[in-house]
């Protein structure tokens, strides 16, 4: 993400795609913002969507503060603070704030949020994801944190291990 941000802020590539956060940013910045820069969602290439991004918000089961996180969410989903929250530069999901009509023209991207935030499609739609990533976190660990192998290796048993699981759920 960061490169990405770099090389377009410095002119080194005319286009670059990024998450939506980090839009404001970029309109704001005087050497791409403004009516130097556009906005646009992802073109489809055999079915639209868009990934949401970003992290959710949980509360831990064994925290011995439960009762302030909840209350905390609470506060953070009222639509006042989430309309709040999208004018200061966060991004709400909430219907009360995409739905205002008001939304649209509210920042210079705000309606191509609104067409991706229709098209979402979360990792969680791979019926095998957790497989995969628990796979995948296994081969980065033993490369990384136990310093087994090479990287090459533990990519090429990543691969062993992603080929296994769609084997077994039918798509290869």
């Amino acid at each position: 993400m960061g490169e990405s941000l770099d090389a377009f802020k410095s002119g080194q590539v005319a286009m670059a795609m990024n998450w939506f956060a980090f839009f404001p940013g970029l309109y704001a910045d005087p050497n791409t913002g403004g009516d130097k820069i556009d906005f646009f969602v992802n073109p489809p290439q055999n079915q639209a969507g868009s990934t949401l991004g970003g992290q959710g918000i949980s509360v831990v089961a064994y925290s011995d503060k439960q009762d302030a996180a909840l209350e905390y969410i609470k506060w953070f989903s009222n639509p006042d603070v989430q309309a709040k929250w999208w004018e200061l530069g966060g991004y709400s999901a909430h219907n009360s704030v995409l739905n205002d009509p008001s939304f649209v023209d509210s920042q210079p991207f705000a309606g191509d949020f609104l067409v991706a935030m229709d098209g979402v499609q979360d990792f969680w739609q791979e019926p095998a994801y957790a497989e995969l990533l628990l796979a995948m976190q296994k081969r980065v660990h033993d490369y990384v944190v136990a310093d087994q192998g090479t990287a090459k290796e533990a990519l090429d048993k990543l691969i062993e291990d992603w080929t296994e699981v769609f084997e077994d759920e039918g798509k290869l």
